[in-house]
């Protein structure tokens, strides 16, 4: 029974840890030189902070989604992320000025929306490796 009770426990302890892992295979390093390389070709991630798909498609990213953000890859349309008066964010758009004019003039009414140099897009949740290869991108090393 015991043997039962800790075997149960460890698979629900696996389950958690594999549910809080960053969702990608790709090293940290390999995921700096693909944002990178994103902004280097111009392509963009349009998005909105509500959007559940974009969280993920952030989270696929880990941290290099901060690249991706710094350097103009990603672009918030959300027409509520604009400071004001005192210059200021709202909170929940972490800090990123939404551009939704732009978001308007490139027609994009969903997220994510990908866009790519050959100006090809792709809408919803993307696998790495795809957008890499749409991109033309190394992920290699």
């Amino acid at each position: 029974m015991k043997t039962r009770l800790l075997f149960g426990g460890l698979l629900i302890l696996m389950l958690f840890i594999a549910g809080c892992s960053s969702g990608s295979s790709y090293s940290r390093e390999t995921l700096d030189k693909l944002a990178n390389c994103f902004a280097d070709k111009n392509v963009k991630e349009y998005g909105a902070f509500w959007c559940p798909n974009c969280a993920k498609q952030e989270k696929m990213f880990g941290s290099s989604h901060e690249i991706m953000r710094d350097r103009g890859v990603y672009i918030e349309c959300d027409p509520r992320c604009v400071k004001n008066d005192n210059g200021k964010l709202p909170v929940a758009c972490r800090g990123i000025e939404g551009k939704a004019e732009e978001c308007l003039d490139n027609k994009i009414d969903k997220y994510p929306t990908w866009v790519f140099p050959d100006g090809s897009r792709e809408v919803g949740l993307q696998e790495i490796s795809m957008l890499a290869q749409k991109a033309g991108c190394s992920l290699g090393g």
